[in-house]
Parts: structure tokens; sequence; C-alpha cells
């Protein structure tokens, strides 16, 4: 009788280790599970900064003033007295053209008209002493003004064989060699100034209420990796009708010769500027039908918030609307959240 007592209890105390076995393995499983549904994220606390809004268009470098110099005298070219590639001063003579016969010209013009000046000084002064007539005054007066006349005349044109500098700066092409024939009204020097420069770029009309002289602005160069500072000097008072847009003018210095006409330059200008803006990266946004979303750690809790984009800089975007300064604006691991999903934040 004892011994079935004692089986029976063994069976029973079996039975019970099974059962509590089985329990604390369902409840280990459950919480591994709880564990698992938790989603690793990494935040980022948002802070509110002074955010600039503004334009960005490509442009070209120009030379701050340019000239192509051609000679009113044609004739051949007898000497160059700066080579190309060379700086001249304003002033400078560059070439020379084969003046000879006006020199010779000008030369026997000259030694007529100090005659006339001496034989009109004469007769002015017999004149009023009554000596000579009207007659013989005025045909001394009249003569000596027609040779100072022609004199004038020829002066210059001696003077216009001499190409000067209209303004300090570099010859940046020679288009006729020393002893060619240099037509009238040809460009013969290509001079430019390029101690500073001018950033040339068109603007949409939509900004023209926008821009206005003064303004600031910030041009990179790619081609020598460089930023520079300056501002607009010029804008278009008329919009283009084949690109829809108005040009302006950026003056910045140039001192060290880096920037050479016609580099390719991008150009941003300052349009509005906030003391206290969200900027988060544009790849945590996600786009969905009403709008757009992002999603911020509400303690432990993935919490989704609608966003209005006011503006796109880059890799960055403006949100005017939807987060506030503290919050913990999640970066990592928000592509597959829903609202209210656990998350586990991770360093």
């Amino acid at each position: 009788m004892n011994s079935i007592k004692f089986i029976i209890l063994a069976l029973l105390l079996a039975v019970s280790l099974v059962f509590t076995g089985c329990s604390d393995s369902e409840g280990n499983q459950g919480s591994e599970k709880e564990e698992i549904k938790k989603v690793s994220v990494e935040t980022k606390v948002l802070k509110a900064e002074k955010f600039s809004d503004f334009i960005s268009v490509v442009g070209a470098v120009k030379p701050f003033q340019k000239a192509l110099l051609s000679t009113t005298e044609g004739g051949r070219i007898t000497k160059f007295n700066k080579d190309k590639g060379d700086f001249v001063k304003k002033g400078e003579t560059i070439l020379e053209i084969d003046n000879e016969l006006l020199k010779a010209s000008l030369d026997a013009t000259k030694s007529q008209y100090e005659l006339a000046e001496i034989t009109f000084q004469k007769q002015e002064t017999i004149y009023k002493q009554n000596v000579n007539s009207e007659i013989q005054y005025l045909q001394a007066k009249y003569g000596m003004q027609q040779l100072k006349a022609n004199l004038k005349m020829i002066q210059t044109r001696y003077n216009n064989t001499f190409i000067v500098a209209p303004f300090s700066g570099y010859i940046d092409n020679e288009f006729y060699e020393e002893g060619e024939l240099a037509p009238v009204g040809q460009p013969i020097i290509n001079l430019i100034d390029i101690q500073k420069v001018k950033i040339e770029a068109g603007i949409p009309e939509t900004y023209i209420t926008s821009i206005k002289k003064g303004d600031k602005a910030t041009i990179f160069v790619k081609a020598i990796n460089k930023n520079y500072s300056g501002k607009i000097s010029f804008v278009g008072t008329s919009v283009n009708s084949s690109n829809r847009t108005f040009p302006i003018e950026i003056t910045i210095e140039n001192k060290l010769k880096e920037l050479k006409p016609e580099l390719i330059a991008e150009v941003k200008i300052e349009t509005k500027s906030f003391e206290n803006m969200i900027t988060i990266p544009t790849e945590v946004i996600t786009r969905v039908d009403k709008g757009y979303i992002v999603y911020v750690n509400n303690n432990g809790v993935a919490e989704s918030r609608e966003v209005e984009v006011m503006k796109r800089t880059g890799n960055c975007v403006a949100i005017s609307k939807g987060l506030s300064d503290g919050d913990n604006l999640i970066v990592v691991g928000y592509q597959n959240l829903i609202n209210g999903q656990a998350i586990k934040e991770v360093k």
C-alpha cells in the first residue's frame, strides 16, 4: 500500500515539474519576442539655428573692362611696343602705324601756321595804327585760323597712328603682325582689365523684386576650387525673352589674377534670413499622401510628425512647421517605422 502511494506521489511531482518547465520557457520566449519588436534607431537632438534662403544660378567670369582697339588711319604696322600677354598702363603706346607722310605734312603745316601767326600779329599791330587796310588785317587773321584748323586735323590724324591703352590692363590678343596692313576700323588689339572681374549671370524673372544692387553674393569657381565674396553691381531692367531671366553683374577683386575670363562660376545670392529655423537632412523625410512626415523618439516610441518643407538646400531641408527645438529626430532606422512602434535608441 505504501509503495503504491509513493509511486502516485512521484508521478504527480513529475507532471508538476513538466508544467512548470513549460511555463518558464513560454515566459522567456515572450520576453525575447517583446525585445525583438523594438527597432534600433539613432537620433539627433534638433536645435533651431540661423538659416539663409538663397538663389543659386550659374554665371561666367568676365573682364572688368575690355576693348577691341583699332585705328582710324589705315596703314602698315611698323612697331609693336608691347607683346601679347604684357601688362600696359593707361596712356602707354602699344603699337605704331606707318606715319611718315603724315609727319611730313604735320611739320609743313606747323611751319605755315607759325608764319601765319607772326604775319597776323604784325598786321594787327599796324592795323591798330591805321597803317594798313582792314581787308589786309582780316586776310591775315582768317589765313592764320585756317592753318590752325588744318594743323589740328593733321595732328589728330598723326596721333591716331599710335594705338594707346585707354585703361590699364593686359594684351589678351593681337590680330595682326608687325609689317601687316591694318585696315581702318578693324580690331588690332584686344585689351582686358582683370585686376577686378565681373560675374555675369541670369536670374529667373520670379525673383525680379527680390534682387537689388548692393546685395551680397557668394561665388564658387570649381576650376580653382575657391570661394569669393562680392556685391551685385548691376541689375538689368529688362527680361530676356528666350530664357525669361534678367541679367546681373557681381564685381569682385582679382588681385592674384586667379580668375580668368569665361570660367564657370556658381553664384549664390541671399534673399531671406531667419534667426531660428529647424533644418534636417533631406533623406529622413518620407513622402506620404498628405505631404511629408518624419519620425521622432517620444519616450521610446516612434512618433510620426507631419512637416512643412520651406526650402531645400543641397542635402539639407528647412522645416517651417512640425518640429521644435529639442525634438529627438530619428536619423537612422526610420525606413521601416510605423507610428507608435517601440524603439530602442543606440549610440
